[in-house]
């Protein structure tokens, strides 16, 4: 998979699970998740770094984003988690 792709639907979530509360996420700082479907037309679901989660009415189904891989956990219990951000023009 080439790891681009356009936005399909998103959400942006203000009250999450302890580990992304634990990542400064909280009411006043929302975080984006949204389903991105790739150019071979498969559709997965990832974090939506990038965006300014706190006016979700800018965020626009369509957009052009590109895979990021977010690293997390310390050396001994690595995480990798899938991301994507609005492709830089």
């Amino acid at each position: 998979m080439k790891g681009t792709g356009t936005l399909a639907a998103f959400t942006c979530i203000s009250i999450g699970p302890s580990f992304m509360a634990e990542e400064g996420y909280d009411r006043a700082n929302p975080y984006c998740t949204g389903v991105v479907e790739l150019e071979e037309k498969a559709r997965v679901v990832g974090r939506i770094e990038g965006v300014d989660t706190r006016n979700p009415d800018q965020i626009k189904v369509g957009t052009p984003l590109t895979v990021k891989f977010l690293h997390r956990g310390s050396s001994d219990h690595p995480k990798t988690f899938l991301a994507f951000e609005p492709l830089s023009k």
